[in-house]
């Protein structure tokens, strides 16, 4: 349950962050610390299960596993589509 909590608010920042800027989100890069408490596989498992559940296919996650990282989950960056028209 932890990691699905993690995941929607990690959906729910970057889909805010491509709302501002009057873009659609195409991926999201994270880093994953040792705190993390679980494997690169389990937590793209409870993304994939989130974009399904959200009907947002499309969207792409990239884990990078920093064992140097003393941290959990952090967001490094997102993969904006050009901006929409109006």
């Amino acid at each position: 349950m932890h990691e699905t909590g993690m995941i929607r608010s990690l959906l729910d920042t970057a889909l805010a962050t491509a709302r501002d800027r009057g873009s659609q989100l195409r991926a999201v890069s994270v880093r994953l610390g040792v705190l993390a408490g679980g494997s690169a596989a389990h937590l793209r498992t409870h993304f994939e299960q989130e974009i399904g559940r959200r009907k947002l296919d499309g969207i792409s996650l990239d884990i990078v596993e920093d064992p140097d990282y003393l941290g959990s989950v952090e967001v490094v960056s997102v993969d904006l589509a050009e901006p929409l028209g109006d």
